[in-house]
Parts: structure tokens; sequence; C-alpha cells
């Protein structure tokens, strides 16, 4: 009986013991992770930000449009208005026309051999 006692008691020093140590190190270890975070989302801002100017030009570029117009409006948005990047970015999604690859083949009479054929 002596012996469950002092496990008992044993056990709840190590408890306590353990969540002191917790509490220490979570207000120590906490803001190291909040900063880890904030650093993470920091460069992949940064390595968002060109990645979307190049993909606006290459996008641009493949269906026919002003790809440097595009690129630098994508490149200054950021400084107009604090949101202006990513809403400039979605309205070209939103905007954008279809790839002029899809037409390169539709011409006079293109479709003129057809006619008349099921």
């Amino acid at each position: 009986m002596e012996f469950l006692a002092l496990f008992a008691i044993l056990f709840a020093t190590l408890v306590a013991l353990t969540l002191i140590l917790l509490a220490v190190l979570l207000r120590i270890v906490l803001p190291l992770i909040l900063l880890l975070g904030l650093f993470v989302i920091g460069l992949s801002m940064v390595a968002l930000y060109p990645g979307s100017i190049i993909w606006a030009y290459l996008d641009a570029k493949a269906r026919g449009k002003p790809a440097w117009a595009l690129a630098l409006l994508v490149a200054i948005s950021p400084f107009l208005v604090f949101i202006g990047w990513p809403l400039t970015l979605l309205a070209w999604v939103i905007l954008r026309p279809e790839k002029k690859s899809d037409y390169k083949n539709i011409g006079p009479g293109s479709l003129a051999g057809t006619a008349g054929h099921a």
C-alpha cells in the first residue's frame, strides 16, 4: 500500500513538473513558431510575386496579347493599391482570351472541304 501511495505522489509530481516545463517551453517556443510561420509566409510571397509576373507575361504572349503591358501591370499593381497585385492577376485569369493556337487552323476555306459531308 505504501508503494502505491509513493508511486501516486511520484506520478503527480512528474505530471506537475511536465506541465510547468511545458508552460515555460510554450512561452519560449510559441513565439519562435509564430516567427517561423511569418518567415515562411513572407518567403512564399517573395517567390509568388516574380513568379506571377513571369506567368502573366508568358500567358499573355501565348494568347497573342501585349505581354509586356500585362507583366508591367502585374508588377506595378502592389504599389498602386495594397491588394492590387492579386486583383489584377485574378482579373487577367477571369478576362483572358482563349489561346490563339486554338485558332491557327481556321482560315478562308478551312471548313469548305467538309461542306456537305456527314
